[in-house]
C-alpha cells in the first residue's frame, strides 16, 4: 500500500471520491522543494521542482490500493508522472508518499499565477465536478 500527497483538485473529497473506490485516512502535509502554480487556461494546478526553500501544502491519503493507484494515474493523465518524495505531516513527521509532478516537456503550461485552493473551492470546484463527471477522465 502506498501513500499519495495531493496538492490540487484531489485535496477536495468531492473530487477524490469520484476518482478512487476505497475509503482512506488523510491529513494535512507539506512537500518541500517544489512549487505549485496554475495551469494556463485550466482550473487545476501543476507541481514542479523548485528551490529547497519552496514548499507546497496539501493532503496526504494513506494506504492507497493498487487498483486506486491505477485510477489516480489515469486521472492525472499524460502531463504528470508519479514519483516518491518525503512529505512532512504533523502526526507522523516525515513520511514517504507518491506525488504527481508535471513532466518537463509540458512546462509551457505553467502559469505565473499562484494556484489558490480557496478560490478553487468557492469558484471552480462545482463546475470542475460537473464538467468532469460527463467525461471518461476527470482531469
Amino acid at each position: 500500500m502506498a501513500h499519495i500527497f495531493t496538492y490540487g483538485s484531489l485535496m477536495f473529497h468531492q473530487v477524490w471520491s469520484l476518482v478512487v473506490e476505497g475509503n482512506y485516512g488523510s491529513t494535512e502535509a507539506t512537500l518541500k522543494g517544489y512549487d505549485r502554480k496554475g495551469a494556463r487556461g485550466e482550473v487545476f494546478p501543476v507541481l514542479f521542482p523548485s528551490s529547497l526553500h519552496s514548499q507546497v501544502h496539501g493532503i496526504i491519503y494513506y494506504d492507497i490500493s493498487a487498483s486506486d493507484l491505477v485510477r489516480l494515474d489515469d486521472f492525472e493523465g499524460e502531463y504528470f508522472f508519479r514519483t516518491k518524495e518525503q512529505v512532512i505531516t504533523e502526526k507522523m513527521g516525515l513520511i514517504s508518499a507518491y506525488v504527481y509532478v508535471l513532466k518537463e516537456e509540458y512546462y509551457g503550461i505553467i502559469s505565473h499565477q499562484e494556484w489558490n485552493a480557496e478560490h478553487f473551492k468557492t469558484a471552480d470546484l462545482h463546475l470542475f465536478i460537473i464538467s468532469h463527471t460527463n467525461t471518461d477522465k476527470l482531469h
